[in-house]
């Protein structure tokens, strides 16, 4: 049997650089909801399957021991910090939703949509950052105590191949399947996009198995643009009707819609790349008029 819960998960799932730091954030400062000290804590999502190629793990691959050894750290995390929701955001869960959703069959699910070609320049920033030491020790403090070689070793090497000339690191983000082979014939950029549509794509495919009322999404345009009322909805889908409307206000202070439409700022011959790739997506998102912004 998998460990009780002794709390709600809110899981948020999107692609990298669509507001899941922001979102996760802004829920965050709500009282009663928490997380982890770092971004993302994608190897102990990866606890037990860190040899696999990709991030996409089949429902099958959350073995007792897998859901048990996950379930054990929102459970630890909720008593160290004693909180009513434990709220988790790791951008390769968007290709893994059905076995996320076997870990956490009771989890309350965050689906966050943004336009591709927005995200796709903000993620190549991403690709080609310099390295933060205190970021990296956040992310290793969180690993499994038996993983952590294998991280160490893993995130060193990233970083040394960039040290010595890289232009770019050697992963950022969910890995898809066939990333390695789109870097041999595509600009950055293009993978970039890529990558965000694998994640949306993937993630719209295993929506299905989430009851109706377990999930609710949400479109990054629409939060910035409107954050009170947004946050209220989503408050009120995650059962948290006390939040009174100055701690909403204080919550979202921050939140900017200064990036929407930012692709529009990029060469023509990037932005008709861009929307080659993203406008059959942004269609199935219900983005309408994709092809004349």
């Amino acid at each position: 049997m998998p460990k009780e819960l002794n709390h709600t998960p809110v899981i948020i799932i999107g692609a990298g650089r669509t507001g899941t730091n922001m979102l996760r954030d802004v829920i965050c400062s709500i009282d009663g909801f928490g997380t982890w000290d770092c971004d993302e804590i994608n190897p102990v999502w990866r606890y037990g399957n860190r040899f696999k190629p990709t991030d996409i793990l089949s429902p099958e691959l959350a073995r007792p021991k897998v859901k048990n050894y996950i379930r054990g750290r929102f459970n630890q995390l909720k008593k160290v910090q004693n909180l009513e929701y434990v709220v988790e955001k790791t951008c390769a869960n968007s290709l893994r939703l059905a076995f996320v959703h076997e870990v956490f069959p009771e989890a309350k699910y965050i689906l966050i949509n943004r336009d591709g070609r927005d995200v796709a320049p903000s993620a190549k920033i991403r690709w080609t950052a310099p390295f933060e030491l205190n970021y990296t020790l956040k992310k290793l403090k969180q690993t499994p105590l038996r993983d952590l070689p294998y991280y160490i070793w893993k995130f060193g090497i990233n970083r040394l191949k960039q040290a010595f000339g890289a232009d770019r690191l050697s992963f950022w983000g969910p890995v898809y399947p066939g990333i390695d082979a789109d870097f041999k014939n595509k600009s950055l950029l293009e993978v970039c996009a890529l990558q965000w549509q694998a994640c949306v794509q993937a993630t719209q495919a295993d929506k299905d198995k989430l009851a109706a009322d377990q999930f609710i999404e949400v479109k990054y345009e629409r939060f910035v643009n409107n954050p009170q009322d947004e946050l209220k909805t989503i408050l009120d889908f995650l059962g948290k009707n006390g939040a009174k409307s100055e701690e909403i206000a204080k919550a979202v202070a921050r939140v900017s819609n200064r990036s929407v439409g930012s692709h529009k700022k990029l060469s023509a011959e990037e932005q008709e790349a861009l929307n080659e790739i993203c406008e059959p997506t942004l269609l199935a998102l219900n983005y309408s008029n994709v092809s004349s912004q």
